[in-house]
C-alpha cells in the first residue's frame, strides 16, 4: 500500500495530470514496500511507449522541485531505462494513475 498522505498524493496526481497527461505512471520502491520514512523519496515510472522528450522531464522535475511537497520524487522514463531496471520495477510497484 502506498504510503502518502491525501494531501501529498494530490499534488503528485496534480502535478502528473498537467505535464504528462494520460500517461500511465507507476510507485515503486520504499512508499509501497512499507519502508520508507518520512522524508523519503518517491520514486515514479513514466509508463510510456516513447521516450518523454528532454522538455518534459525538465518540466516534471521543476513541478516537482517548486511544489510543498517535503521529500524529493525521482522520476524513471520507463521506455528510457534498461531492462535490468525494469526487472526490479516488476518486482512490487503499484499502479499511481
Amino acid at each position: 500500500m502506498l504510503d502518502l498522505s491525501a494531501e501529498h498524493l494530490s499534488v503528485v496526481k496534480e502535478i502528473l495530470n498537467d505535464k504528462v497527461p494520460n500517461c500511465p505512471v507507476w510507485v515503486f520502491g520504499s512508499r509501497i514496500k512499507g519502508t520508507a520514512k518520512r522524508y523519503s523519496d518517491l520514486d515514479l515510472a513514466i509508463m510510456t511507449k516513447q521516450p518523454l522528450t528532454i522538455r518534459q522531464l525538465s518540466e516534471l522535475e521543476m513541478a516537482f522541485s517548486e511544489s510543498d511537497l517535503p521529500f524529493k520524487v525521482d522520476i524513471i522514463d520507463w521506455a528510457s531505462c534498461s531492462d535490468n531496471f525494469k526487472q526490479c520495477i516488476l518486482q512490487q510497484y503499484e499502479i499511481l494513475i
